[in-house]
């Protein structure tokens, strides 16, 4: 009974061929002119293979099934909805799923303006990069910065205002999906992403802008009797086959008020585009220190006042960022293309050969000066001498991450595309002091219809 359920139910939601999620314009479609409907059925499947080479600790090596999607959209008239499920590595995974509704106030290309309301379970709009799809995307991989300090899909509405020279996209977002909290209120996140088009032509576009994202945090885990909340940024090595996020990882516990703010350029032409984006994170945090305080009077290592035990167990704002810049030339093969809906640089069309290039800088070390690790107990001392005063420290070290991408994408036709890719990381991070240099090189087969 269910896999008769499945089908109409996933025909149910989707949206048009330029989603953000849909990399080719599906070929299986079905019309009904009379109502005015418009359905798509589409697919995608990656694969990866991977060989690694590092200094100290080993990465695993191989193949991987890495991305294996089911698509659907339905339009009607101005309305448009879409579900998007991931079945890759045997497990099932929630994608995209939300609904838009959109119109056109001029339909004037001299005067032209689109507006939108979104509302569902979408990407985050703060950032250029999340909201490029992986199967668009010129490299294998997202920049291992914006995989650490940007933010994924989340629930939630947005409005988006688009014309000629100006795209704004704004919204607000439950913290999680499933308000799946302990107790009370989960949180949530106000976020948006502002572009000027000084350039904005069939052949040419430059565009510059920001992206801000604030969010509160609810949710977490008891701890004496306190809800803690937590935080945690990490990044693989820019790699899927072995997804490992250890070497670049920093936890935050108290978490609770997250600022992004995220600076971003793109130009592209008929066979270059350059793009690169900024982001700045930083962690406030907040916790019940009364309450913590008097849950410990009375134990072995009990402290005697409010004000000891604060000095023992202090809390500071932290900060994280990071950059990238990406480059492509097309040796032969359509144009790039430009999405003005999303403010997006389309993917490979049709029989195309390009040539890419990426750096990328990742800095997850938040380390107060003078701080001295203590490899035995993986943790700082903040005062840089080994003593049970104080207990905790305030640094993290996350680690910094250098990474350069070399790139040659030859897409067979609009359906089939392979990508080849040579990467080196170069990362410090006092936890791993033997790993240092990481070399990889990756190769993809991408199906899309």
């Amino acid at each position: 009974m269910k896999k008769y359920f499945l089908l109409p139910l996933m025909a149910l939601f989707a949206l048009n061929a330029v989603a953000q999620d849909f990399d080719t314009e599906p070929v299986v479609k079905f019309d009904n002119e009379s109502e005015n409907l418009k359905f798509t059925i589409g697919a995608r499947m990656m694969a990866d293979v991977a060989y690694y080479h590092s200094d100290f600790t080993p990465l695993k090596s191989g193949a991987a099934l890495t991305d294996a999607r089911i698509r659907t959209s339905m339009t009607y008239q101005n309305w448009y909805f879409f579900a998007d499920f991931d079945f890759s590595k045997g497990k099932f995974k929630q994608k995209n799923i939300f609904l838009q509704y959109a119109w056109d106030q001029n339909k004037d290309q001299s005067n032209w303006k689109w507006h939108a309301i979104k509302a569902g379970y979408y990407n985050d709009p703060a950032s250029m990069s999340r909201n490029t799809s992986i199967g668009s995307y010129h490299f294998i991989s997202r920049p291992g910065m914006v995989n650490a300090l940007q933010n994924g899909r989340q629930l939630g509405v947005s409005y988006k205002y688009v014309d000629k020279n100006v795209f704004l996209h704004q919204g607000i977002y439950a913290e999680n999906l499933y308000n799946d909290q302990i107790a009370g209120f989960q949180g949530a996140t106000i976020s948006g992403r502002w572009l000027y088009l000084p350039i904005n032509t069939e052949t040419n576009t430059l565009h510059i802008g920001v992206g801000a994202r604030y969010a509160k945090l609810k949710t977490g885990t008891v701890n004496s009797n306190v809800v803690q909340t937590n935080l945690n940024l990490s990044t693989s090595l820019e790699t899927y086959v072995d997804p490992d996020a250890q070497f670049v990882n920093a936890n935050v516990p108290w978490a609770s008020d997250v600022f992004n703010v995220n600076v971003e350029a793109l130009y592209r032409g008929k066979k270059f585009f350059v793009r690169g984006e900024y982001t700045y994170k930083a962690i406030g945090k907040d916790r019940d220190d009364e309450t913590l305080f008097k849950n410990q009077l009375g134990t072995l290592w009990s402290w005697g006042s409010l004000e000891s035990w604060q000095a023992g167990n202090p809390l500071k704002t932290s900060h994280f960022q990071g950059a990238y810049v990406e480059a492509g030339f097309l040796v032969f093969g359509q144009p790039y293309t430009y999405n003005r809906k999303e403010a997006l640089l389309g993917g490979l069309g049709g029989k195309s050969l390009e040539i890419v290039a990426r750096y990328s800088w990742t800095d997850l070390n938040d380390v107060v000066d003078g701080a001295y690790y203590f490899v035995a107990q993986d943790k700082y001392i903040d005062n840089g001498i080994l003593a049970d005063y104080p207990v905790a420290s305030t640094s993290i070290g996350g680690g910094e991450l250098h990474s350069v991408t070399l790139g040659v994408n030859y897409a067979i036709n609009r359906f089939v595309q392979v990508m080849v890719n040579y990467s080196y990381h170069n990362l410090n991070r006092d936890k791993y002091a033997y790993d240092k240099n990481f070399h990889g090189v990756q190769g993809r087969l991408v199906f899309s219809f």
